[in-house]
């Protein structure tokens, strides 16, 4: 069946030239009733010629008169009722007597049309239809109000679009921002009625990254963020959303698009991003040059001392050397601290993480592999390096495994295992400690946040920093009892010449 469309009503439709009828109903009952409703109900008269009701003729007095015909006149005969009222044009017969309605077929004049009981039972299904129609229809009615009010109070643009991106409907605050009538609006390219807050054109064709195409392909919801700079020059933030609108056959009929303007929420994220890194540099400050600096430098001193002292045999000498070392990268660690939430200058070079993993397992053995930890790497082979700068790379793994050396109290195993996964070196570094909550994973990255009685919280924002910087990403993978996984995701270097270096070389 086709779908529905007006311009094939008429086929069967009244064409206002008969009638008006003047009705004789022979009978009463529940028959009666629906052919009332269908004489005086507006609901029928555009469909139906005009009807009045007569007579009434063989109503049993048992049956009392619906309060609609009490004034209409009735007659112990349909002959009596026809005499007094020549006026009558159809008789509808709804006794379900059959003799009865043989009879009125023969006596009737031709002038007069009959519809017997047999045949008033479609005219009771259309008229069933009709009232069931009507209450949907009253019902969908309220409704598409009720939709339509929300969708208008919402403060996001919404457009309802076809296939071709032209609109079917949109909500107040396009047509209003828009300036032009929603009526106007309907049939037109979507750019049409697209609008910035200040009233500056939003695109002036259907932009390639909105997601209503990317909708269209895969018949899923799609959504995508964009930038757009009004009418001030300032820029704004949106995100865009489209929706699939299928129709009753499970087709894709319709494409809704969702403008959400996220300017002041961005603003907002930045400007709190500004004031964290802010106050970082004020704590750290104070921090590390009244704790740090000032007991590393006699700590460097002495072991220099030491250093030149003659009286070291080879083995203290080493164990200074490697004092003096750590004292060394403690300090470079204590600047790129200050330099947290500064952006990096220059590139790193390329590391040899598997090298540097292992310098960590064994400098973090030699303090507490006798102590009931086993500090170990697992590397598969011929992996690459990765970019990033060695002594940073090596001070994250070893804060880690600090940190899941204190999740382990009473001993245990840290595995720093190394692998490639798309693309990506990836190190996990493992323990047996007690875990962490939803709470305090949602945290581990926050600034001066510590689960510990005497931290500073700054272990993990500062790994996740060198390592973004270095092109990486840093998860945490944890539950209560059940360990922690730190893991790292690092670039590997690409055998390329570097710009500097190409500008450094003599030849």
């Amino acid at each position: 069946m086709d779908d529905f469309a007006y311009e094939n009503l008429g086929i069967c439709y009244w064409n206002g030239t008969l009638g008006p009828f003047n009705v004789g109903v022979v009978g009463t009952g529940s028959m009666l009733q629906v052919m009332l409703d269908i004489i005086y109900n507006e609901a029928f008269r555009e469909f139906l010629p005009e009807m009045c009701l007569a007579a009434i003729s063989n109503a049993p007095q048992a049956n009392p008169l619906p309060e609609d015909c009490e004034t209409c006149p009735v007659y112990p005969t349909y002959r009596e009722m026809l005499d007094a009222h020549p006026e009558i044009n159809l008789v509808v017969e709804i006794t379900g007597d059959r003799e009865l309605a043989a009879r009125l077929r023969q006596e009737l004049p031709q002038s007069i049309s009959l519809i017997d009981h047999r045949e008033l039972i479609f005219l009771c299904g259309l008229h069933d239809m009709a009232v069931v129609k009507g209450n949907y229809m009253t019902s969908l009615d309220h409704q598409r109000t009720l939709i339509q009010s929300i969708i208008d109070e919402i403060r996001e643009d919404i457009f309802l679009l076809d296939k071709s991106g032209n609109i079917q409907d949109v909500n107040r605050t396009v047509w209003q921002r828009a300036g032009v009538p929603r009526k106007e609006l309907l049939g037109e390219p979507c750019w049409m009625a697209a609008r910035l807050r200040d009233g500056s054109t939003f695109c002036n064709q259907l932009d390639p990254v909105c997601p209503f195409h990317k909708t269209l392909l895969s018949g899923r919801k799609e959504e995508a963020m964009v930038t757009r700079v009004n009418g001030s020059g300032l820029l704004q933030y949106y995100r865009l959303y489209a929706y699939p609108i299928f129709d009753m056959r499970g087709q894709m009929s319709h494409i809704m698009v969702m403008h959400r303007d996220i300017t002041e929420r961005t603003h907002r994220e930045k400007f709190k991003q500004q004031q964290d890194k802010f106050a970082i540099i004020g704590e750290i400050s104070t921090y590390l040059a009244h704790e740090i600096r000032n007991p590393l430098y006699a700590v460097g001193g002495f072991a220099n001392a030491l250093l030149r002292s003659p009286k070291l045999d080879s083995q203290e000498r080493e164990k200074v050397q490697i004092i003096v070392e750590e004292t060394k990268r403690l300090d470079k660690l204590l600047t790129n601290m200050l330099n947290f939430v500064r952006p990096s200058r220059g590139r790193g070079g390329t590391v040899d993480m598997v090298a540097v993993s292992r310098d960590a397992a064994e400098l973090m053995g030699v303090g507490y592999g006798r102590q009931g930890y086993d500090i170990r790497v697992e590397a598969d082979e011929h992996l690459p390096s990765v970019e990033g700068d060695a002594d940073s790379l090596k001070q994250c793994l070893v804060n880690i495994v600090k940190n899941s050396i204190e999740a382990m109290p009473s001993g245990g195993d840290v595995v720093i295992s190394l692998s490639m996964d798309g693309g990506e070196l990836i190190a996990r570094i493992k323990d047996q400690g007690k875990g962490m909550t939803e709470t305090e994973l949602d945290r581990a990255f926050n600034p001066f946040y510590s689960t510990k009685d005497e931290g500073n919280g700054l272990g993990l924002p500062l790994i996740k920093k060198i390592i973004e910087e270095s092109g990486g990403s840093v998860t945490l993978a944890s539950r209560p009892g059940q360990g922690t996984t730190v893991i790292l995701r690092l670039q590997p270097a690409m055998d390329v010449d570097h710009p500097s270096d190409a500008e450094s070389d003599p030849n």
